[in-house]
């Protein structure tokens, strides 16, 4: 009876593990897709409200779920408090700090931590201009990410399973 339970409880762990997997792909494209809405809320911001990179960073940050809102917010008030320090060295030390927990990819985590590079010397159109290949580049990645998800979430979820499966198999 004991070793039956144990054998079943392997086989659940082994298939959640495949399944949180699989859920850790739903969250990168989620993440992906809010990081697209940053940019496009911060292209509007300089745009049409016609506000500095602090003022966008700020506002954007309310209209965003809590990560980036925290992370705009944080970088906002860094640049307030130091204003010689350069953005793209912030937005770096901030990203990597708010975002370590997210499960993204190097590149998705280099492409993020490298916009306030993009955005800190510039005047206004070439910031605009920036945002647009940062946008383009993200489309990039969600859509790679997009194409890939149905089969590498089969492949987590069969191999969770099967692996269970193994280990049952050995132990029996």
């Amino acid at each position: 009876m004991l070793k039956s339970a144990g054998i079943f409880l392997i086989l659940l762990s082994a298939a959640g593990i495949g399944y949180s997997k699989s859920r850790e792909l739903t969250v990168r494209e989620k993440n992906l897709r809010v990081f697209l809405q940053m940019l496009i809320f911060l292209k509007g911001e300089i745009r049409c409200g016609n506000l500095s990179l602090p003022e966008a960073f700020r506002e954007t940050a309310g209209k965003l779920p809590e990560m980036y809102g925290e992370l705009l917010r944080e970088i906002a008030g860094r640049l307030k408090q130091s204003p010689g320090h350069p953005l793209g060295d912030i937005f770096r030390q901030c990203s990597g700090k708010t975002l370590r927990e997210l499960p993204l990819s190097k590149e998705e985590l280099e492409l993020i931590s490298s916009l306030g590079g993009r955005l800190g010397y510039l005047d206004r159109e070439m910031q605009l201009r920036q945002l647009e290949l940062c946008e383009e580049e993200t489309l990039r990645l969600l859509e790679s990410l997009r194409k890939e998800m149905p089969e590498k979430k089969k492949i987590y979820q069969s191999l969770g399973i099967m692996g269970g499966i193994l280990l049952a198999v050995l132990l029996w």
